[in-house]
């Protein structure tokens, strides 16, 4: 894929009529990058925050849960809710109590990051609306399960800049 992806993706380029050739590549390069990165800042952010809390409350191995936590949030929609509940089986042999505030800390954090975070930076790189964010969501993971849930957001996106379907694209922040 290396060596010969420079020819593959000219050989695939001629599919398309020669109009249409450098938006596609702008689109794929701009939604999938930036769809990309976008999760893997929202991870990390993740897993440093609960890095954090594991700290707080003095959980044993707070490094590894973390990036387990960490790790999971990679999977766009579910991947925290996984994660957290793993860590939160994995810390229930200490106590009742002390999983239940590794849970309620991880539910903050991930609300914290699901509303207020990833808006702001999905926004940035694929700009679009939350709601047909979820909609390709569903339709990803119905159509090609795990696959589809990583590719179906970059994939909505592309057809969206594409299309220039501008009721499916995220209102933009007005700077005053």
């Amino acid at each position: 894929m290396l060596l010969d992806g420079q020819r593959l993706w000219r050989f695939l380029m001629k599919l398309f009529p020669p109009r249409l050739r450098q938006d596609f590549t702008t689109a794929i390069q701009k939604n999938f990058l930036g769809f990309f990165w976008g999760r893997l800042l929202l991870s990390l952010f993740f897993g440093v925050s609960t890095f954090l809390v594991f700290i707080v409350l003095n959980i044993p191995y707070a490094l590894v849960l973390a990036a387990i936590a960490g790790v999971f949030d990679l999977i766009p929609g579910i991947g925290a809710t996984i994660g957290i509940s793993l860590v939160c089986l994995i810390i229930l042999p200490q106590g009742i109590l002390i999983s239940l505030k590794v849970l309620i800390g991880c539910i903050l954090l991930q609300q914290i990051e699901e509303n207020l975070l990833m808006p702001r930076i999905m926004q940035g790189s694929i700009n679009m609306n939350p709601v047909i964010m979820f909609f390709a969501l569903l339709v990803g993971a119905r159509v090609a399960g795990l696959v589809g849930v990583f590719l179906s957001i970059p994939i909505a996106g592309v057809l969206i800049s594409l299309l220039n379907i501008d009721e499916m694209q995220s209102e933009q922040i007005s700077e005053p």
